[in-house]
């Protein structure tokens, strides 16, 4: 029987290296927390409420790459995870309390 621990897998994916963040410019990083992330959450972003003076277009196109290159990939890639562990029957643990 496989027995899998939530807590210690996230962690661990989160300590993969495929799973890191690359280096961003400051503009890229910028736009990386402060728009796409927030979108990502499902947050509402209106165009003024963001700062045209943090970023160059050049960051633009930066976070575009980003979504393509990284974000969709490991998108698939943590889609295999969350499939496999479906399949994984879950188990009752008796935990004592001292």
């Amino acid at each position: 029987m496989l027995t899998v621990s939530v807590r210690d897998l996230v962690d661990a994916i989160k300590e993969a290296e495929i799973y890191r963040l690359p280096d961003m410019s400051e503009g890229t990083e910028y736009l990386y927390g402060n728009l796409y992330k927030r979108l990502t959450k499902g947050e509402d972003v209106t165009l003024s409420s963001l700062d045209f003076d943090a970023f160059e277009p050049e960051d633009i196109d930066s976070l575009n790459s980003l979504h393509s290159d990284v974000f969709e990939r490991n998108s698939y890639t943590a889609g295999g995870i969350v499939s496999a562990l479906r399949h994984v029957d879950p188990v009752q643990k008796a935990v004592g309390y001292l």
